[in-house]
């Protein structure tokens, strides 16, 4: 996960403890490490400090996760989102 403005937002779990690059443009981020793009979020603006900070996953992120902790797909939060098919399987 990487923080920008209050918010986090996933990147593959191959990249965790590794050097990225976050290029922020008006309605998206971009995470780029060694040279090219890894994943794209869009932007969340919330300026209000009051509402706790938001945490943007994607699913597909974690799925090298899930090879050695099969026990996460039953109660990780990235996985709310993930398709039924992926699911049953």
């Amino acid at each position: 996960m990487i923080t920008f403005e209050r918010n986090r937002y996933s990147v593959p779990a191959s990249f965790a403890n590794r050097p990225i690059s976050l290029r922020v443009y008006q309605e998206r981020l971009v995470i780029v490490a060694e040279g090219q793009t890894v994943c794209e979020h869009e932007r969340i603006i919330d300026r209000s400090l009051r509402k706790p900070r938001k945490a943007i996953y994607d699913w597909r992120h974690y799925m090298a996760a899930i090879q050695r902790k099969p026990g996460a797909l039953r109660n990780g939060t990235p996985f709310t989102e993930m398709p039924d098919p992926f699911r049953r399987l």
